[in-house]
């Protein structure tokens, strides 16, 4: 049942995959994933080699450490509303990378016993390219037109998706894979098609169901006497997961040129082992290739590392800030986005009496469109560095950096704007932009976007002058259409900006 429990998680992360979007940050997904994975994974091999631990046993370790958990990273970034978001492309990239890697390496494990040999591998990735193979034949060929018949009923539309979960499950089990990465493969298989949010929202009480049962399977595995037995081991497996990695991560996405603040969030969000951990833990325990000790070491490491995560993620602004000070400046010293910063177009003069804008995303993209049609002098100040290429590419004056940096706020002219746009997700960033513009700049009008109606009062405390809630504008035009429906009146320029069919 606990693995069914992941299996459904998998499942409706699979849905939520968008290879389109991910394509765009391919790159960055698979260095950064593939060197953090190699560093870990030698971290664990030379603890347990350092510890005495046979080389298996090791090996293990190393793997404990190497791989994040899709299903806490995903939930978090669906909770967050920021799946699409560049550090939530890359994080979900490089958990595709690892899902991709375990599929290889469960087998391989389970094979070593048995005289594993080059020829035994060649037939596991031909198994694994044989899975994702019949995913993508029937993604072409079938599902279409048997998910277009299926909505026509929720029921059979629900049903239907089970059925497609458990057919990958069944030949996954087959081809001698984990049950999890079957169901996973299903959910990408089912990913491309515009019944995938319905199907998520169907599946989401059966999920919920076995995830508690995945959790409190894990909790009954923990064995304080061995805990405390193997106190040092498990405390140094801990402390590379939760700090080194992050650690690491960040340090190859400084390096790769994306900035303090999304290198930390990328990070932060992966300092937890995998709950493919489980899986490989308890294969090893049944092949006798790890001692019910080590056993019981990371299954510990797994849950203590996934009950951490979420907190590092709803501090990660003030842990940001605590190394971001002027004393410390630690990513400032570390590594600078100098090839990020090349892609940027700031003024050759410096701009009075102009628009602040920080944040393009799709309302930030309406915002631009605007401005540049009247044609009022602004400047862009976005984060992500898609973004930016892409503005620049236009001859649209932009810079790049963190809202919450003193320097971007001077170099943008924020204390000289006449208007301050602030479109940021992020409540506690666009609240410091607001504060210090209200107070550097006292005359500035300041329009801002919120998510919720205490996001909103948060920011009208922060010194907005009018806050825009996407949810509220959108329900009440909709409720005023309704009202003219049924008292017979036309006033269809209510929508005459606003066509949901684009």
């Amino acid at each position: 049942l606990a693995e069914f429990g992941i299996a459904f998680l998998l499942f409706t992360v699979g849905l939520e995959i968008d290879f389109k979007r991910l394509r765009s940050v391919g790159s960055a997904s698979l260095l950064g994933g593939i060197i953090q994975m190699g560093i870990t994974f030698l971290l664990g091999l030379g603890i347990g080699m350092l510890a005495g631990f046979e080389t298996i046993t090791s090996v293990y370790l190393g793997l404990l450490l190497a791989f994040s958990s899709t299903m806490i990273v995903a939930k978090l970034l669906v909770d967050k509303n920021e799946i699409k978001t560049l550090h939530g492309r890359i994080m979900m990239g490089v958990l595709l990378i690892q899902d991709l890697i375990v599929i290889l390496i469960l087998p391989v494990l389970g094979n070593i016993g048995m005289g594993f040999s080059f020829e035994a591998f060649s037939v596991i990735i031909v198994k694994g390219l044989g899975l994702f193979s019949i995913a993508v034949v029937l993604n072409r060929y079938v599902m279409k037109k048997l998910l277009d018949y299926s909505a026509k009923s929720h029921e059979i539309l629900f049903l239907t998706a089970i059925a497609v979960c458990f057919a990958f499950i069944a030949i996954s089990y087959f081809l001698g894979f984990s049950i999890a990465i079957g169901a996973f493969i299903g959910g990408i298989a089912l990913a491309e098609f515009p019944y995938n949010l319905e199907i998520f929202g169907e599946m989401h009480s059966l999920r919920d169901f076995f995830s508690v049962i995945f959790f409190a399977s894990l909790g009954m595995q923990l064995n304080l006497t061995v805990m405390i037995n193997i106190m040092p081991l498990l405390l140094s497996l801990l402390i590379i997961t939760i700090i080194l990695k992050p650690f690491i991560l960040s340090l190859i996405y400084l390096a790769l040129g994306y900035g303090g603040r999304t290198s930390s969030i990328i990070g932060l969000g992966m300092g937890q082992a995998s709950e493919f951990s489980f899986i490989l833990a308890a294969q090893g325990l049944a092949l006798g290739q790890i001692s019910q000790d080590i056993y019981s070491v990371m299954v510990s490491v797994v849950v203590f590392s996934m009950i951490i995560t979420p907190y590092f993620m709803r501090f990660r602004n003030s842990i940001y800030n605590l190394f971001s000070r002027p004393k410390i400046k630690l990513f400032e010293r570390i590594g600078a986005p100098h090839h990020v910063k090349k892609l940027e177009k700031p003024p050759k003069k410096e701009l009075r009496n102009h628009v602040v804008v920080f944040g393009c995303d799709v309302m930030g993209g309406k915002i631009v469109d605007y401005l540049r049609e009247k044609g009022k002098p602004f400047i862009i100040a976005e984060h992500n560095p898609e973004v930016i290429k892409e503005l620049s590419s236009k001859g649209i004056y932009t810079i790049y950096g963190d809202a919450d940096n003193e320097d971007l706020l001077r170099e943008s002219g924020l204390y000289k704007a006449r208007l301050c746009i602030v479109t940021i997700p992020d409540i506690e960033v666009a609240g410091f932009v607001i504060g210090k513009a209200r107070r550097f700049n006292p005359d500035i009008k300041i329009y801002a976007r919120a998510h919720s109606e205490d996001e909103a009062e948060a920011l009208y405390r922060a010194g907005a002058d009018f806050v825009v809630v996407p949810d509220f504008v959108s329900g009440g035009t909709l409720v005023r259409k309704i009202e003219h429906f049924f008292t017979g009146r036309k006033n269809n320029h209510l929508l005459k900006h606003v066509d949901i069919r684009k």
